[in-house]
Parts: structure tokens; C-alpha cells; sequence
């Protein structure tokens, strides 16, 4: 098995965007694509899963790939995209794909959030188009949504299956659904994820990025302790099924699920040594987001949940 890369464009909202599909590839038939470079997919009597990574702001999907890798490896294909649309104040550049107006207060869990989600797996399911390698080797009744930062924010406000078919579970590093007090939903508040499936929110505990942007939900004179991931944990998901976890990891930064990490763009400059990320943390999150789609997707993991967060690095962890 080698993995391999689909690209293809779509277009999210009218925004342009451009998406990768990693799938496993046949090693074997190597001949047939010695002059296109289109390797065929191996030959499974089951369709594969889809795991869906949306970026950050600015962030490249490149920095991703590194757990595309980790999942194909599992049989699961992953996805990332890049959207370039507004980014409200500052401009325009990489975007998760959000409605703004849809995350207001009259608003807010009424509709979908996302404008990336609808057109891109409707992309992969063929809609208009024949030139897929995988056509009819995808699962798109097993989906599962992950998410970095902003792209984690919008998955977790889009965990209703009503809006996503097939969704099966949400994972997130670096997310949270605190409102930006322009919103108007009033300082410092969570909202509630119409989180109908399990969802896994992975944290780190030297994140520059969120440190730095608390003044985005409140009053700079504001003294209370600014923690929107573990808010979002007690506040802002209700499901207790026992299938849904809080994972912090010892002094892991903002960009640790990225490698390699851009830092030409974005707010890497906000940590003091992004680039240089402990490899192991990156391992271990591949594991435990490994394991958190297996065990989602009614499969047995290679290492289970309850032993992987009594790694070194895991500093707290809850379940519920």
C-alpha cells in the first residue's frame, strides 16, 4: 500500500477552493500509471471512511498530511482543503468556511455554519463529475469531522448529523466555541455544539494563539482565567455517552498537529518555537485521533483510548 493524493477544485460559497484526497494506493500497479502518475487505489471488499480536516486561518493543508498518512494507514481516507475567502477584518486569505451570519445570536444552531462542507463531500460523491480514482470506494454514510483551530471552531458548530449525513463523530486541537464579543452573544461566552455524535477535543497546554487572544472575547480588564477548551467541554457539549473526551497535552503549542509548519503565514509568531514542536506530541495525537475514529466508526483500535491518556505526556483528561 502507498498513499496517494487526489486534487481536485471546488467552489465553497463562491469561494474558490482546491482539495486533497488521500487514499491508499497499489503499490503493485505502479506500470499502469508510469506515464500519468494516477496510481490506482488497492482493492477492498468495504468502502473507506472519510475524515474531513479542516484548516486553521492561514494555515496550509500541508501540515496536515502527516496525519493523512497516520489514517490511511488505518483505512480511512482523509481529505483537507484550501478555501481563500474573507477573513473579516483581516482581509482575505485561508478560511475554514464560515457564515458569520449564521453564528449569530437569533441564528445560532438553526443552520449550518460551514459553506466548505456541503460542496466537498458532495465533490467526492461524484456530483457532476467522473474524474475520481476512488469513484464508489468511499463511505460517505461514515464521515467524521476534524478540525484545527478555526476549522475545529466550525466542526463543532456543525456536529449535528441533520447537517452533515453520515457524520459520525468531531475531533478538534486548539478549538472551541467562546464567541468573539462582536457576535453579541455577551463577554466571554460559550455556546452550546449541536454535538450529536462523539466528539474529542484535544488541547495544549502552552497554546500561544489562544493565550494571546483573549481580549477577542472579553474585556482586556477582565481577570478570570481564560480556558475556552475546557469551558467548551463543561459548557458547550452535552452529550454523556461516555464516547466524548477532553485530552490536554504537556506543554504543546498551537501548531503542534502541524508538520510541517508553515510560518510564512498566520499567527505562528505568537509561540516562542512553533517549528521545533516535540515529535513525540505529534505522535501521540496521531494515536489518539487514530483511535478516537476507530473506536467512533465501530472499529477496534490499535492502542485504546483509556491507555493512550495515561501517556508521560497527557497532563489532564476527562470522559464523559
Amino acid at each position: 500500500m502507498i498513499v496517494r493524493g487526489w486534487h481536485f477544485a471546488f467552489e465553497a460559497d463562491e469561494d474558490a477552493a482546491v482539495g486533497t484526497l488521500y487514499y491508499p494506493g497499489d503499490d503493485q500497479r505502479f506500470t499502469e500509471a508510469r506515464l500519468t502518475g494516477r496510481v490506482p487505489p488497492i482493492q477492498t471488499p468495504d468502502p473507506w471512511p472519510v475524515v474531513v480536516m479542516m484548516p486553521g486561518i492561514n494555515v496550509t493543508p500541508d501540515g496536515y498530511r502527516w496525519l493523512a498518512y497516520r489514517l490511511v494507514a488505518d483505512g480511512i481516507c482523509v481529505v483537507t482543503y484550501t478555501a481563500v475567502g474573507s477573513l473579516g477584518p483581516a482581509g482575505r486569505g485561508i478560511t475554514p468556511g464560515i457564515d458569520m451570519t449564521a453564528l449569530l445570536p437569533d441564528t445560532i444552531g438553526t443552520r449550518p455554519s460551514s459553506t466548505v462542507l456541503e460542496p466537498l463531500l458532495n465533490r467526492l460523491n461524484g456530483a457532476g463529475h467522473d474524474d475520481s480514482p476512488v469513484t464508489g470506494l468511499l463511505d460517505l454514510g461514515s464521515v467524521v469531522l476534524g478540525g484545527h483551530s478555526a476549522g475545529g471552531t466550525v466542526a463543532l458548530h456543525n456536529s449535528d448529523p441533520a447537517w452533515v449525513p453520515g457524520l459520525k463523530a468531531v475531533f478538534t486541537y486548539g478549538a472551541h466555541t467562546m464567541t468573539a464579543a462582536t457576535l453579541g452573544h455577551g463577554e466571554s461566552a460559550v455556546v452550546a455544539a449541536p454535538a450529536e455524535v462523539p466528539v474529542m477535543l484535544l488541547a495544549g497546554t502552552a497554546d500561544g494563539v489562544i493565550a494571546a487572544s483573549s481580549d477577542r472575547y472579553r474585556s482586556t480588564t477582565h481577570d478570570a482565567v481564560h480556558d475556552p477548551i475546557r469551558r467548551t467541554f463543561d459548557e458547550g457539549i452535552a452529550r454523556d455517552h461516555g464516547d466524548s473526551w477532553l485530552v490536554e497535552l504537556t506543554d504543546a503549542g498551537h501548531f503542534a498537529i502541524c508538520w510541517p509548519l508553515d510560518t510564512t503565514s498566520g499567527r505562528t509568531f505568537l509561540e516562542v518555537d512553533p517549528v521545533n514542536a516535540d515529535p513525540a506530541v505529534r505522535a501521540l495525537l496521531g494515536d489518539l485521533i487514530a483511535a478516537f475514529v476507530a473506536t467512533s466508526l465501530g472499529r477496534t483500535a490499535t492502542t485504546t483510548l483509556e491507555h493512550l491518556v495515561e501517556h508521560r505526556l497527557v497532563n489532564h483528561w476527562r470522559r464523559r
